[in-house]
């Protein structure tokens, strides 16, 4: 396969994967609002890879065309910031901030056309280099304050969790490395790990965030009182151990601090002072040690996901990371070593 019919496979898949997964998610029933922008931006990247069909005709690809196709391909990382501000700012996207981000964008569209140089297409790319990199270090940020709360406030966090975004950033960097190798001098090899970085990269958001649940981050105010004074110490754990609420799957933090009539936030900080632990994790250990530890003791023939769900997991994958970041070893090692002693 040479090199044109290479790029004219790869520009066909992209665009076929990408107009499949905006229809699939465009046409779901019902959907979230961040599934309603995540099949938009499928849509974008579906549109910007059907432009690249021009590169299989190679007297349409000229070197002023390539430039302009540079040009066209950074309003992509307007796709990334939406994603990324969406996934951990529910309802933050809107026309207005779009709109906000493109200006940078067609200015200096319109200063090429109006000056077509290398002078602008190379402060265009160290300005979608910084937009970039500006984005990742801010989304980074924005994504450890966002599994931290949900963290402190919630006891399973399945369909919450974004810890996967190292995965895609790892690909996006990638993905943008080839953009830029490509954009810069074409090479159908750079051309090719383009189309399949880019790809992956998406297949990673679909694959951990197609049930996705946001969570809107709420920080009540904390009520006036003495550091380290917590009348509810000891309480919340008769509470917990004693009427078993770590065996309840959907046990919140709200839940738990209107049982015991304080703040939420006061009893998270309770959690992460005193216990120095997250309410998550505390939570996982009661599951781990009260129930699941006793019933692999007591009943071998049980298998791991009928332990997981009794013991207050809703999946055998967070009952595996639980366990192993409490006891230092995965269930299945746990379970031979112990048979084997």
């Amino acid at each position: 396969m040479d090199g044109i019919n290479l790029s004219t496979f790869f520009v066909g898949a992209a665009t076929m994967y990408f107009t499949l997964w905006a229809a699939l998610t465009l046409t779901r029933h019902p959907r979230s609002r961040f599934q309603t922008v995540l099949g938009w931006i499928f849509v974008v990247w579906a549109v910007f890879n059907l432009k690249d069909i021009v590169i299989t005709f190679p007297d349409l690809y000229t070197e002023q065309v390539q430039n302009y196709i540079l040009l066209v391909d950074g309003w992509s990382a307007i796709t990334y910031t939406v994603f990324i501000f969406e996934l951990t700012m529910p309802g933050w996207t809107t026309w207005g901030r779009i709109g906000w981000m493109f200006i940078p964008f067609a200015l200096f569209t319109l200063l090429y056309i109006l000056w077509p140089c290398n002078a602008v297409l190379y402060a265009y790319v160290a300005f979608l280099w910084c937009f970039a990199w500006g984005t990742v270090l801010i989304a980074w940020g924005k994504a450890q304050r966002y599994l931290r709360y949900i963290r402190d406030n919630y006891s399973n966090i399945d369909r919450m969790d974004i810890s996967w975004l190292r995965i895609a950033f790892c690909f996006v960097i990638l993905n943008q490395l080839a953009w830029l190798g490509t954009s810069l001098m074409y090479n159908v090899y750079t051309d090719t790990l383009y189309y399949i970085t880019s790809i992956l990269m998406w297949q990673v958001v679909i694959h951990y965030s197609y049930d996705f649940q946001p969570i809107t981050m709420t920080e009540p105010a904390q009520p006036e009182v003495h550091s380290h004074d917590y009348p509810f110490a000891g309480e919340v754990e008769r509470l917990v151990e004693q009427e078993a609420l770590y065996l309840k799957s959907d046990l919140s933090l709200e839940e738990l601090a209107g049982r015991l009539l304080t703040n939420r936030t006061y009893l998270s900080d309770y959690f992460n002072s005193v216990k120095h632990v997250t309410f998550y994790d505390y939570v996982n250990q009661q599951r781990i040690t009260r129930k699941a530890l006793p019933m692999m003791q007591q009943h071998p023939e049980f298998t791991l996901e009928y332990i997981a769900a009794e013991s207050g997991f809703n999946a055998i994958s967070t009952f595996r990371r639980a366990f192993r970041k409490l006891l230092g070893v995965s269930p299945s090692q746990y379970r031979r070593d112990g048979l084997q002693g």
